[in-house]
């Protein structure tokens, strides 16, 4: 009974060795993944950047009303008259109801023929300031407010663009984390399963220099340790994938991504958790209010409403009332002494229409294609929330499952190791209980993994962050 002593005892100091040795390095946290793809992920990054892009284009398009100041000035020294005119101008449009303003400032000296006596004026120049008001085309919306709401609209746009982005990111991360963090778990469990066999292997062969056993059962027992280290080649291999595809959200100051060894593998996967649900329709529901895709999608919708209301509009022919007010200063002829103020109405409309009535059917159909975006997307929405519900339901199942199997697998590994220093069974039978044990707890690993990746997509697909 002493030898079975012995090698229990060295498994559990070989396992304690293990533990040890990764407990030299902090476990690395879902919560630092998480952070690290908040602060230095490409991807988030160029979002960010796409924001700023729509930001700028925001106030650009507020350059269009800003005031312009024009200024002309003319001399004619050489011919039958001798003059010159100097012209000032500033022009302001206005946001309301496109009505846009100017108010100049011009003076013009010397001789004029009779046919340009419009450019004479008295010595002290003349002020004239005016208006002109649209009274259908350009009056309900113009060009220039169109393109202010639209930039406005994509800017908040850009941002829920960024939103999902980085709930997308996130999801990434958790999964990739979770299967990085089984991944190192299953290579553990493959170490142990080769300390075992070593350990065992190597009471064998006390016992088969000795003359306790035939040489045969040593040969099996070497087969053994052989196969194990071959099934721990293969876990370091996956370990290493899962490795690299974490390293992809898992970034240092520099944004160069970090590696992160055996040692910061968590001790355990995290508990299943319960997760509160609303009926199911209700849960569809607050996910489409919630979901920044679908924000960003009605933001494109608002944009290209703009753009139709535009186009309705400029079917419309342009019908614009002017008014004008003008005095003269100084000293010249009578006849420019007094104040001038008229009123015009200008009648512009292309007959055949057919640029303004194009662009309308173009942005009705851009609009209806939209519309039908939107209609999938909501749709999506509401199979991702009930099939990942589903998964998760399955997944707290098979936790369950998983953990009375290892139970069960391990009782009777520990029965069999038993049963073989009693003289009782064989070495086969024990690796099979072994093996079977082992593949338990890589079933109840997965789970759980599967479980935290499951739960994970459903606090997606409901608009929510999947951190713990």
């Amino acid at each position: 009974m002493l030898r079975p002593l012995l090698w229990v005892g060295a498994w559990i100091m070989t396992t304690l060795l293990f533990a040890a040795t990764a407990r030299a390095e902090s476990p690395l946290s879902l919560e630092t993944v998480l952070q690290s793809v908040a602060r230095t992920h490409p991807g988030l990054e160029a979002a960010q950047r796409k924001v700023e892009s729509a930001e700028g284009k925001q106030f650009a398009a507020r350059g269009g009303f800003d005031p312009t100041f024009t200024i002309r000035g003319k001399w004619n020294p050489v011919g039958y008259y001798d003059n010159g005119q100097v012209d000032t101008l500033v022009r302001q449009a206005t946001p309301v109801w496109g009505v846009g303003l100017y108010a100049g400032y011009r003076v013009g000296w010397g001789s004029y023929p009779v046919y340009k006596g419009d450019l004479q004026t008295l010595s002290g120049g003349e002020v004239r300031a005016g208006i002109d008001v649209p009274v259908w085309r350009n009056g309900p919306i113009d060009a220039r407010r169109a393109k202010i709401r639209q930039t406005r609209i994509r800017s908040e746009g850009a941002r829920r663009t960024r939103d999902a982005t980085a709930l997308g990111l996130e999801l990434r991360a958790t999964k990739a984390y979770w299967s990085w963090a089984a991944a190192g778990l299953r290579l553990q469990v493959a170490r142990e399963l080769l300390a075992i066999a070593q350990q065992r292997d190597t009471g064998l062969a006390e016992q088969a220099a000795a003359g306790a056993i035939e040489p045969i059962k040593r040969v099996d027992s070497r087969r053994l340790v052989l196969d194990r280290k071959a099934k721990v080649v293969a876990a370091q291999r996956k370990f290493n994938e899962a490795t690299l595809a974490l390293s992809l959200f898992l970034r240092d100051a520099k944004g160069n991504p970090i590696q992160p060894g055996e040692g910061r593998v968590p001790a355990a996967i995290a508990e299943p958790t319960p997760i509160d649900t609303v009926p199911i329709d209700q849960e569809v529901t607050e996910a489409i209010a919630r979901r920044p895709d679908v924000a960003a999608l009605l933001a494109k919708r608002s944009v290209t409403e703009v753009g139709v209301k535009l186009a309705r509009n400029q079917r419309a022919p342009a019908v614009n009332v002017q008014s004008f007010v003008a005095r003269d200063f100084g000293n010249g002829p009578a006849e420019l002494g007094p104040t001038e103020w008229g009123v015009g109405v200008v009648v512009e409309m292309p007959l055949p229409l057919r640029a303004a009535r194009g662009q309308y059917r173009a942005a009705k159909a851009d609009l209806r294609t939209v519309d039908a975006e939107v209609r999938g997307l909501r749709d999506a929405i509401g199979a991702e929330v009930r099939a990942s519900l589903v998964a998760v339901r399955a997944a707290e199942q098979t936790v369950v499952l998983a953990r009375q199997q290892v139970l069960a697998a391990n009782e009777l590994a520990e029965a069999e190791r038993e049963r073989l220093t009693e003289g009782a069974s064989e070495l086969v039978i024990v690796n099979l209980r072994e093996l079977a044990a082992a593949d338990a707890a890589t079933q109840e690993i997965d789970a759980l993994a599967d479980f935290q990746r499951a739960r994970a997509d459903f606090l997606v697909s409901t608009g929510r962050s999947p951190q713990p």
